[in-house]
């Protein structure tokens, strides 16, 4: 009886939503100490409220769709750039060191350098997504190029041993074996992406949907009232929560299958 009841005490799930109710308790001893609570941290069970207001609310299910659609275009194109030069580079390690520069020219470069760069060169409502192309694309990279790099140096004699083609031990070895490397990429890199999104539709000033442009409107309607921000932020946590928890299933599948 004594170890079950450790079991239940140290079990991921159970400690996991302990971290989620005291985060929960924090929030609201903040919200009641700091007084004006609304002017700082607004207390949870009046966010929760506007969640659900919002929750229903066309314009932001239009602002969600149009937020992700941004992310998805600028996260696909850096995907599918990152995943053949990833390929190539994990491959080659004469292109890998050629690359290395420029990722880290891109890796250091701040976000916010970035949003006022393509907001003078293509305006407000298509540099979010390039600047999540930007973002993503070096993580993107170098999770695939690792992921290559990591095969062990005895698979890749024999892969040279027993093949005469390039294109198939990559297909049918390479890639699978760097595939956990490449799903927490996609799973890290994407939550970034889509905090970045935002963050550069508030800066850009974009009047189209987004959560963002959401966070801009109630600013504009009522600056000292928080509460619709952190209910805002709320969507745009669930959102990254539920990708998270996909990309850790997904990786799950793929080391059974192994």
């Amino acid at each position: 009886m004594k170890i079950r009841a450790k079991t239940f005490i140290t079990n991921n799930y159970f400690l996991y939503t302990l971290g989620i109710v005291f985060i929960f308790l924090l929030w609201l001893f903040l919200s009641n100490a700091l007084g004006k609570a609304s002017l700082i941290i607004p207390s949870p069970i009046e966010t929760f409220k506007v969640f659900g207001e919002l929750f229903v609310s066309k314009y932001t299910w239009e602002s969600i769709g149009w937020t992700l659609l941004r992310t998805l275009i600028g996260f696909g194109i850096a995907f599918i750039a990152a995943f053949i030069l990833g390929i190539i580079g994990g491959n080659n390690k004469h292109v890998y060191t050629f690359l290395k520069p420029l990722i880290a020219v891109l890796k250091s470069i701040p976000t916010a350098a970035l949003v006022f760069l393509f907001l003078i060169l293509s305006g407000s409502r298509f540099a979010p997504t390039y600047i999540v192309f930007l973002l993503s694309f070096p993580i993107l990279y170098e999770s695939i190029a690792g992921g290559i790099k990591s095969i062990p140096q005895e698979i890749n004699e024999s892969l040279r041993l027993e093949s005469n083609s390039i294109i198939r031990p990559i297909v049918q070895v390479r890639i699978p074996l760097a595939m956990p490397y490449i799903i927490v990429g996609l799973a890290s890199s994407f939550a970034l992406s889509l905090k970045t999104e935002i963050m550069a539709e508030i800066i850009t000033g974009d009047t189209n949907y987004g959560l963002g442009s959401m966070i801009s409107a109630y600013r504009t309607i009522d600056p000292s009232d928080l509460t619709p921000i952190f209910a805002i932020a709320l969507i745009a946590l669930i959102i990254i929560l539920i990708t998270d928890v996909i990309g850790m299933i997904i990786n799950k599948v793929i080391k059974i299958d192994e």
